[in-house]
């Protein structure tokens, strides 16, 4: 009974240790997008219902989180609205913060406007980054001081920089595939 005891102790010991993955849906769980990157955890998916959502300098903060449209359409736009970078990825994050079927718009920045990467490594694919500006380089998108991102399947038109409309990458090597970068 003894060793019953003990084993029924270290099952519930590891499993009160284990964090499972979670879906996070805005509005519904957290008012914006900026509540759900906070209350994430690595593994978790930040599922965003359609619409426009006025929020800038989001933070992914190092963490290993998927953010798209909860549909997986392009229903979801972030504008920023002229208040910041609309998403900045610059503590260390790799391949597994994801970035996906968003229409991201309104960032203005003095370096990328719409999304800024330094020294991170994220994947960002399905996206539409247009309207986004930068008084230095990249006004869509910023990759600076080793950052490799993963952009792909992505329309990046319309955006505006003193450097690099579209894409700008100082001392980065991004892999770059299926996409249409144009206008810009």
């Amino acid at each position: 009974i003894m060793r019953h005891i003990c084993t029924s102790i270290v099952a519930t010991l590891l499993l009160a240790g284990t964090s499972f993955a979670a879906t996070i849906n805005v509005p519904g769980d957290q008012p914006t997008i900026a509540a759900a990157i906070s209350a994430s955890s690595n593994g978790d998916t930040i599922a965003i219902a359609a619409g426009t959502y006025n929020e800038a300098n989001l933070d992914t903060d190092g963490k290993a989180i998927t953010i798209g449209s909860a549909s997986g359409n392009l229903d979801v736009t972030i504008d920023a609205q002229q208040g910041g970078s609309v998403f900045m990825i610059e503590s260390d994050e790799d391949d597994g913060t994801v970035i996906k079927d968003l229409v991201i718009t309104g960032g203005s920045a003095y370096f990328g406007g719409g999304i800024h990467c330094n020294d991170s490594n994220p994947t960002i694919t399905n996206c539409t980054i247009e309207g986004n500006t930068a008084n230095g380089e990249g006004g869509g998108i910023y990759c600076r001081s080793n950052s490799s991102p993963t952009i792909s399947g992505c329309t990046i038109t319309g955006n505006t920089a003193y450097n690099g409309g579209g894409i700008s990458c100082s001392s980065s090597d991004p892999t770059i595939s299926g996409c249409t970068i144009s206008g810009n």
